[in-house]
């Protein structure tokens, strides 16, 4: 059961980044995906707003599918991974407001 949860939810594992235009404003983004032994966790950072470590309060990786929720800012995300697993093409939305956001995958840091 560990097993194929692992091969299901590796390819949303590790670090996303990405970049948001609202109105005239440019905010880079960083999505953090980790896998434990009860399903995916993550957390968010908002880097221009110095906001680091955010909380996902929920996240699903489904077929080609991840969302996610951040309730404590009110947003959600919904994107499609592509096949090459190298970037998730989706919608922010935020407020009432929906926003295109595609985030790419990060290279691996070199620890």
């Amino acid at each position: 059961m560990i097993a194929a949860l692992a091969s299901a939810a590796g390819p949303a594992t590790g670090d996303w980044t990405s970049l948001i235009k609202v109105r005239d404003i440019e905010l880079r983004l960083a999505l953090h995906v980790k896998e434990t032994t009860t399903g995916l966790e993550a957390t968010f950072d908002s880097i221009d707003q110095k906001v680091f470590g955010m909380p996902v309060d929920k996240i699903e990786f489904k077929g080609q599918q991840l969302s996610f929720d951040l309730t404590s800012i009110q947003a959600t995300y919904k994107g499609t991974l592509d096949k090459a697993g190298t970037r998730i093409t989706g919608t922010w939305s935020q407020l009432g407001m929906d926003f295109p956001l595609d985030f790419q995958k990060a290279a691996p840091s070199k620890r």
